[in-house]
């Protein structure tokens, strides 16, 4: 259920009458702060400080006020072990009677549209941003696309294999990537693979910025050679 749809009917109608008929079920609340079915209007339970309306009353607490006795708020929904977790001990716990998981977290695309202007105006002035990615290891990849089918997500996809000795399109993330790490943390949950890795892009970077950078490209191209070195020897 969302919080739109909660706050609209689903209190009543869905959380309400589980308390009035004792149901033993699980029910999960999606709180993304703002009521995205009738086009992002604010609702009770959104943390936006709106100057007419009465705003940030919790889910949880309103559905404690009708009568559920197991409810558990999860802060930040891209953890996928948390969720797993508040999923897992709704689902085994002997308590009976309804239980309530609120997923509480800002939808990506909402935030963007409030971040990515004041982000614009940090770099123009000069000042230092860093931005979150994640990316996938071509050569590490296995081509298995587990973690496309797990995650969703609109910027994880396909690309050609550069292997010759392989067929299969490997998994990559495309430009439009936030930065939220659902990915990354779906492929370290499940197992999937240790393709996944997050990189930091550091606009009007600092001279320390500067010379870790420098720093980290002669260890790497060190190593790098070391390993062309015995490769060069075993073919030899």
């Amino acid at each position: 259920m969302g919080d739109g749809g909660f706050w609209h009917n689903g209190l009543t109608s869905g959380v309400g009458n589980a308390v009035f008929n004792r149901s033993d079920n699980v029910l999960l609340v999606v709180d993304n702060g703002y009521s995205a079915a009738t086009g992002g209007q604010d609702v009770l339970s959104s943390k936006a400080v709106n100057p007419i309306r009465s705003t940030d009353h919790p889910i949880e607490k309103a559905v404690r006020g009708v009568g559920v006795e197991w409810a558990r708020t999860v802060t930040n929904t891209y953890s996928l072990g948390q969720m797993r977790d508040a999923l897992r001990e709704a689902l085994t716990t002997k308590e009976r009677g309804p239980k309530v998981v609120v997923a509480q977290s800002e939808c990506m695309l909402n935030r963007q549209r409030r971040v990515r202007p004041q982000v614009r105006e940090q770099i123009a002035e000069g000042r230092r941003v860093v931005r979150e990615r994640f990316g996938v290891d071509p050569d590490t990849c296995t081509g298995d696309h587990s973690c496309i089918r797990l995650s969703g997500c609109p910027s994880l996809t396909i690309t050609a294999n550069t292997d010759p000795l392989r067929d299969d399109p490997v998994a990559t993330v495309i430009d439009s990537c936030v930065g939220c790490g659902l990915c990354g943390e779906v492929a370290h949950a499940a197992v999937l693979c240790p393709s996944f890795y997050r990189a930091s892009i550091v606009y009007n970077p600092t001279r320390f910025d500067r010379f870790v950078s420098r720093l980290r490209l002669a260890l790497i191209g060190w190593l790098q050679r070391r390993i062309e070195r015995r490769l060069h020897g075993l073919a030899a």
